[in-house]
């Protein structure tokens, strides 16, 4: 049986869960955007279904968040200093932002859609703090575990 600390400090685990928490909460995000904002937020093409576009969009978006943190953290240390919860809120939406943008800017390949660059700081304000908040309560069941 292992350790409990060796469990606790399995970082591969905790990217996985990162991937799959972001994957969630972006794609019920983006659902309700689109739920909402038809006409700002297109999910789907002639080829692609909704469903299939949140599945490959939001996927992306994930995986382009959950392997944002290892360079983050790495730029923490060699600044000797933790960001604080502002300045991992400011680098979140900065990457969403981004993301978002890129992703749109590919519609036939994801089959997501953005009207204007508007939307995407809009859609990455939302996903920060939704996510921040998502993190949080992981990080507290974590730490409960642990």
């Amino acid at each position: 049986m292992a350790n409990k600390n060796v469990e606790c400090q399995n970082t591969g685990m905790t990217l996985v869960i990162t991937y799959f928490v972001f994957f969630v909460v972006n794609s019920l995000i983006i659902w309700l955007a689109n739920m909402l904002f038809p006409a700002q937020v297109v999910l789907g093409t002639w080829y692609i279904s909704g469903f299939w576009a949140i599945i490959h969009s939001m996927g992306t978006l994930a995986l382009i968040n959950t392997f944002t943190i290892p360079f983050v953290r790495d730029t923490e240390k060699k600044r000797d200093k933790m960001l604080s919860k502002n300045e991992w809120m400011v680098v979140c939406f900065l990457i969403n932002v981004a993301g978002v943008w890129l992703i749109a800017r590919k519609a036939n390949q994801f089959g997501m859609g953005i009207k204007s660059w508007l939307v995407a700081v809009i859609l990455g304000l939302v996903f920060g703090v939704v996510q921040t908040m998502a993190m949080m309560q992981v990080e507290k069941c974590r730490k409960k575990c642990c």
